[in-house]
This record gives structure tokens, sequence and C-alpha cells, in this order.
């Protein structure tokens, strides 16, 4: 998704700042680019209700110069600690606006920016008051600082892991008790935290629902289990009510890989934000790999264009097959990615291009590849095959993208029953909506389509009525096992008895195994693709093997 991936993007790059009120452009450059940011600027008031209400608001510019006299395009407000409110004023370029999508997504980009702002505020207090959270006692988050900071100068840190948790629901025990009452539950909940920890180890409180805790990594299970459900109790109408308030946590296992003490709060808390809005589970470690993994990502979204300007991209094509003649009847472009002389392979970098919203330049540049083959075929006298691009689901958004695809190879000089569009089927029905009008917008046009894939989805065989399509590529699962049994043989001979009367031509891919050759025979499949006969190879190679036509039983 171009949101998570953005999204990690900011938190990962935050996460290593020093404490500041400003955010370092580059944390925020991707989001700026997908939600048109122009400038963020916080303004932190006092609640009239506080012992300071009389003092001036603070404006902090957060991101981009803070614009004057002019009204925000979004406003989002938030309480810090019951004292100060922090309103968050949002401006966009060009009069942009936002869907309703995107204004949920942004709003977990500002609840990162309040514990960016919390944070810096909580900085200040430590200067000027005790390191002691007001309501529950505990520390709070500069006593938590001032004590990690000693484990690291006795380094100790390593012995410990860091947590931040929040209490799910916490907001709906408040407004059943009332503010009183749910400051004085508060207490008790952060007292049973406080029972729980050994004298080395410590939970420190925030403010609100926000804690975090250091506990000796032996301990850490038993942690997660307990703050999964600590029971305390309300008081209404003078009667007391057993209440058990679930926290929701973000794991930072301690390692070498440390810098500083912030950085035990700011990774416990990246996975808290992956914990509540990515993986929806009760807790989330932070690990290398996710680091690693958000690093990669990185560099490929920020090489790509260039690479793709600089031909770092080639086509690779594999070879479709008549199993009964030995004729190569197509092949398939699949694209290889020579990054500073590592290949890296769809798998690694598709993904990420579609979280982006990347892809479809992707797609475009092989299609016009594969047209610049079978030209060079034609002219060289060498009868060309058609040959199968894949299209991303993602792409299906672009409004005008069948007239684009029916444009390149129009203008390359290719005939368009040489070229054939694949796509993955898809169990959203808002995808389905978008797929059937590209797939007849193209079959209008006379460009053929392929569904990649096909069985993996939830509705399998209505796409089999539903789309336009020319021919079904069945996924290499039906046939991957090492014997297939009696059950796969019914279900593949049905499929493709169903496809051939509805006039689809039947293709299997991931053949390896000559049984497996035997099985399709058996159940009237004609048509593979797999190792069994060739790897994805260069264009030369490919042309060779074409001009042979095929293969020899």
């Amino acid at each position: 998704m171009t949101f998570e991936r953005s999204f990690m993007n900011f938190v990962q790059i935050l996460s290593e700042e020093d404490v500041t009120p400003e955010i370092a452009p580059s944390a925020l450059t991707d989001i700026a680019k997908v939600y048109s940011l122009r400038s963020i600027v916080a303004i932190i008031s006092s609640l009239k209700e506080s012992d300071q209400s009389s003092e001036p608001d603070v404006i902090v510019p957060l991101f981009g110069p803070v614009a004057e006299n002019e009204a925000p395009a979004y406003l989002f407000k938030h309480t810090l600690a019951g004292r100060k409110t922090v309103t968050f004023h949002i401006y966009l370029h060009d009069n942009r606006s936002w869907n309703e999508e995107e204004y949920q997504a942004f709003a977990i980009v500002v609840d990162i920016l309040m514990m960016h702002t919390e944070r810096f505020l909580l900085s200040k207090v430590v200067k000027d008051s005790a390191l002691t959270q007001y309501l529950t006692g505990l520390p709070n988050s500069g006593g938590f600082i001032a004590y990690a900071t000693k484990l690291c100068e006795n380094k100790e840190i390593i012995k410990f892991d860091s947590f931040c948790f929040n209490l799910k629901n916490y907001g709906l025990i408040s407004r059943r008790y009332g503010l009183s009452e749910g400051d004085e539950i508060m207490k008790r909940y952060s007292q049973k935290l406080r029972e729980f920890c050994e004298p080395d180890e410590m939970v420190a409180h925030f403010g609100g629902d926000n804690f975090s805790a250091l506990i000796k990594k032996e301990r850490t299970q038993k942690f997660l289990d307990y703050i999964s459900s600590i029971e305390v109790y309300g008081v209404k109408n003078e009667k007391q009510e057993e209440i058990k308030i679930s926290a929701v946590t973000g794991v930072y296992a301690v390692d070498e890989s440390l810098k500083e003490p912030g950085q035990l709060i700011s990774r416990a808390a990246m996975a808290l934000s992956y914990a509540k809005n990515v993986a929806n589970k009760p807790y989330v470690f932070v690990n290398k790999a996710m680091s690693t993994r958000i690093y990669r990502q990185k560099q490929i979204e920020e090489r790509y264009e260039e690479s793709l300007a600089n031909d770092e991209f080639r086509i690779y094509l594999q070879p479709k097959v008549d199993i009964f003649t030995g004729e190569i009847v197509g092949a398939e472009s699949l694209a290889r990615w020579f990054c500073n002389g590592v290949v890296l392979y769809p798998t690694e970098f598709v993904p990420i291009l579609e979280q982006e919203g990347m892809v479809a330049s992707l797609d475009l540049y092989v299609l016009k590849k594969t047209c610049e083959f079978i030209t060079g075929w034609t002219k060289k006298g060498i009868e060309p095959v058609p040959i199968s691009v894949n299209f991303s689901r993602r792409d299906l958004n672009y409004k005008h993208l069948a007239k684009e695809i029916v444009k390149i190879i129009d203008d390359m000089g290719v005939k368009r029953n040489l070229i054939q569009i694949e796509v993955t089927e898809t169990a959203s029905e808002d995808e389905r909506i978008l797929m059937t009008s590209f797939l007849k917008n193209l079959k209008e046009k006379g460009i053929d389509t392929a569904i990649d894939d096909f069985g993996t989805g939830y509705s399998s065989l209505s796409n089999l009525r539903d789309f336009p399509v020319t021919m079904i590529k069945i996924d290499r699962s039906f046939i991957s096992s090492e014997s297939a049994g009696e059950n796969d043989e019914i279900v593949l001979r049905n499929i493709i008895h169903m496809a051939e009367d509805l006039g689809i031509k039947v293709l299997t891919e991931g053949v390896e195994r000559q049984e497996q050759v035997e099985l399709l025979k058996s159940v009237g499949c004609h048509y593979v693709q797999g190792f069994l006969y060739d790897n994805p190879m260069p264009e030369h190679d490919f042309q060779k093997r074409l001009i042979k036509h095929g293969y020899s039983e």
C-alpha cells in the first residue's frame, strides 16, 4: 500500500532524529508527495480549566513555511495530558482536498506527529520539573530517559527490552466513569504495573494512555501476557465494577544498534504504530528484518525512476508451449532489474512499486520493449508469436490505461493480435468492476487478455464467467504436489472443459516435471509454461528458440 510504505519510512526517519520541534523534510517527503502537503503547523494551547490557561499559544512550524492569513485545509485537534491542546493546521498545494480514505490515513500520520510533539514538549519539562508523571506517580518521559541513560552508560541496557503501549478503549472507560473516577482508575492501573516490576525495571507514564517500559529480556513474554488483561475496578453509583484493561504494544528488543536512549522510545513506538494501524495485532516486535526491509524499500523507491530511464531493467521471455506438438505458441515478458551489478527479481521490487503507485510506468515500459522485440523479429523475417505482458491490478485505477496500451502497440507498428495483456484475478468487488471494464475495453480494440494465477482468488469460477478474456493461466499450485491426486485431476478437467465451452484457452503455469505434462495431457490442457521447457531468457536466446519453432519430443 502507498500509505503503508510512506508511513513506515516517515516513522523510521523520525525515530532517528533528535527531539526538536521541526520535522526533517526527508521524513515527510514521500507523504508530502502523496497528500500534496505544503506545510504543517502545530498550535499548542492550554485548556481553560488548567492552571496554565493564561499562557499564550505556542506556534510550532513542523514542516514547510508558516502560512499567513490563510485558512488551513484541515485541522486535527488532540489533547495533551489533559492540560493542553495541540491543533495541527494542514496546508495543501493547489487547493487539493482529500477523500475520506486519505483523510483517515493521514490521521495516523498526525498521531505520530502528536507523539513527536509530546516528546518535544516533555523534553522541555524535564529541564524544569521533576521526572514524575503528576497523576500516576510513575516516571514521565524525562524519568524514563534519565534511567535509560544510566543503563546505557553502565552497559546494562542490552539486558532489557523496551516497550511502548496504549490502552484499548480507555476513552470508553473514561466516558463511562467520568474524568475524576477515570483518573482514579488510571492510578489503580499504574499501581498494578508498578507491582509487576522488579527493582531494576521501570514503567513510565507519558500522559493519557501512553506508557513505556524497560523490562528484562527474560521477562518480556511474561510482561506481554500481564498487560494483555489487567484487572482493576471502577466506582459508579457507589458500587465497584470490575474492569479488565488490555494494551496494544510495540516492543524493541534492545541490540547493539542502539545509539542513544531516545531510540528506546522511538523504535518501540514504531512497532506500536505498526501493531495498531497495519498488523492489527496485540503486540509487534521491531526486528532487523523490518528495519532492513524499510531501508531496502527506500532504496528501490529512490533509484527506480533513474533506473528506468537508464534502461537498467532487462526484459526476459519465457516460452509458452503446446505440449502435444512441442510448438512455441507464445511467450511471457518478465522484468529483471540489474541494479549496481545485482539482479533483482519482480518479487523483490514489484510489490514496493505497487504500494507506491509507481508500477504502471514499469508495465508500460515492458510493453514498449516487447513491441520492440516483435518489430525486430519481423524485420529479420522471423515469424513472431503472441507475447503477453503483465499489468498490475493497481494500474486499473488509471482511467485511460487501455487507451495508452493500444497507442503504444499501434505507434510501434505491431499487430494487436501479437500482444496479450495479463492481469491477476481479484477478490475485491471494486477491483472486479475496474478489471471487467478494462478487459472489455481491450477486447473491443482487438487485444487478447488473460487471467494470471487463476484459481487463487475467492471467486475464480464467476471470474471465468464474467471476465471477457481469451485465456486463463492456471496457477502452479494445482500441479505443484509431488503426486497430484484424483481430486486435483477432477478439478483441472472441469475447469478446462468449462473454459473451452466458453471459448477460453487454458495454459498451466509452473510445469517442471514430465509427469505433470502427462497429467495435463490427460485432462485436455494443451498449453504450458515452466522450467521443464525453459527458464525466462534474454531476447537473443529466445530468438534462437523461436527460429527452431519449438521443442522436439
